[in-house]
């Protein structure tokens, strides 16, 4: 991937973490606090998480993200939110059938 591409898909990626941040904010005037210039302090320092004997990525975290706009570069934030809630139902489904047996 060249340069301005990849420059491209992080700032969209930056874009799509304020959206997100925003939408857990009630208040209207802490979104004002919140911009693409300084998402990172916002966000956790953890940017993996170890689980069933794997480190994964955590979710919301700048490379998460890139990796998710990088693989659409035409997400929405509304787009992102119907993947989360897809990939959920599944683990779920997944989790439900091995404690079945």
């Amino acid at each position: 991937m060249n340069g301005k591409k990849a420059k491209r898909l992080r700032k969209k990626g930056k874009g799509l973490l304020v959206a997100w941040l925003h939408s857990l904010l009630p208040n209207e005037e802490d979104k004002k606090e919140i911009t693409i210039d300084n998402i990172e302090s916002y966000l956790s320092d953890q940017t993996h998480i170890y689980a069933n004997r794997k480190f994964l990525l955590s979710a919301y975290s700048l490379k998460w993200i890139y990796k998710r706009v990088k693989r659409n570069p035409d997400l929405t934030f509304e787009q992102l939110q119907k993947d989360l809630e897809q990939e959920q139902k599944v683990f779920d489904m997944i989790q439900n059938n091995i404690y079945d047996l």
